[in-house]
């Protein structure tokens, strides 16, 4: 299948283009700086900004299927920013879908659709957002899901939950810690209690590659590994074999804090997935990927 992938040179899009890849769809990714990538010697990439009419070698390569990782400005994920993206996405999509060739969009949103609830996600169409980013990625399903209907593509919007792995930007608490240790810095976060559900990339870049050839009917489907994982597990897992102590920042002792959890229901019902790489292993491979093996 002839599948176009956009944001395909970011942290997540690396490893979807992998494993489609690696299932033998031809890939087509587009970039605002088309710079080919280590180790993504396959992938034809092509300059397109979000918003600009599809450039001629998008229309002319006849794509099947559409992956939308693409988003601006990340880790600014301001009001004024997440408008931007919301306008520009938005038309978008209404020239990808409008492709006779196209019959699948695959897009990733967010857990943060899901605004302040806790405890195991609704899986539910309908959210309630507290914050910018998740009222623009909810605003985006809302407009891709009725482009979709209008032009019958089949779509599956993709709600991630905290995805982490070789890649992440080196802000994100994972890539932090692994700083801290490569570093021979003391373990340090700022709330070891803290609950969330981190789900491996390589598994996420499965389930696109899953969700691409699906004729299934769906819609919504949470992408998480199920369970909620306190901070101080990623600590625990990224110490193993460690003689550095984590210490908590502030007070000695911090209540456990409520959190939302991924449905996996429709994940397994319908694309036949569920995460295979716990957190010690994925923390395992992510060090690997940045540091090479030890000897």
């Amino acid at each position: 299948m002839r599948v176009l992938v956009t944001g395909a040179t970011g942290f997540i899009g690396q490893h979807v283009v992998r494993s489609l890849s690696g299932a033998g769809h031809r890939i087509l990714g587009t970039s605002r700086s088309p710079v080919p990538m280590p180790g993504l010697t396959n992938l034809d990439l092509c300059e397109y900004r979000m918003g600009d009419p599809l450039p001629r070698t998008i229309t002319e390569w006849v794509p099947e299927a559409v992956v939308h990782l693409a988003w601006e400005g990340i880790p600014d994920f301001s009001r004024q920013l997440c408008i931007c993206n919301v306008d520009d996405q938005t038309r978008f999509f209404q020239l990808a879908v409008q492709l006779p060739s196209v019959r699948r969009v695959v897009a990733a949103g967010s857990c943060r659709e899901y605004g302040a609830a806790i405890g195991r996600s609704s899986g539910s169409v309908e959210v309630v957002p507290d914050s910018d980013f998740g009222w623009a990625k909810a605003s985006l399903h809302r407009i891709l899901q009725a482009e979709c209907a209008e032009a019958q593509v089949g779509l599956t919007w993709f709600r991630l939950f905290y995805v982490y792995g070789p890649g992440q930007r080196h802000r994100s608490l994972v890539p932090t810690i692994l700083d801290q240790l490569a570093s021979g810095d003391s373990l340090v976060v700022e709330h070891p209690d803290a609950a969330k559900d981190f789900v491996y990339v390589v598994d996420v870049a499965d389930a696109v590659e899953r969700a691409v050839h699906s004729t299934g009917v769906h819609d919504v489907i949470d992408l998480g590994i199920g369970r909620l994982q306190r901070v101080q597990e990623v600590l625990n897992a990224v110490s193993a074999g460690s003689d550095l102590a984590a210490q908590p920042v502030g007070e000695r002792y911090r209540p456990p804090v409520d959190g939302l959890w991924a449905n996996l229901d429709t994940a397994r019902d319908i694309l036949g997935w569920q995460p295979t790489t716990g957190l010690v292993e994925g923390i395992h491979l992510t060090r690997v990927a940045r540091e090479g093996p030890r000897t």
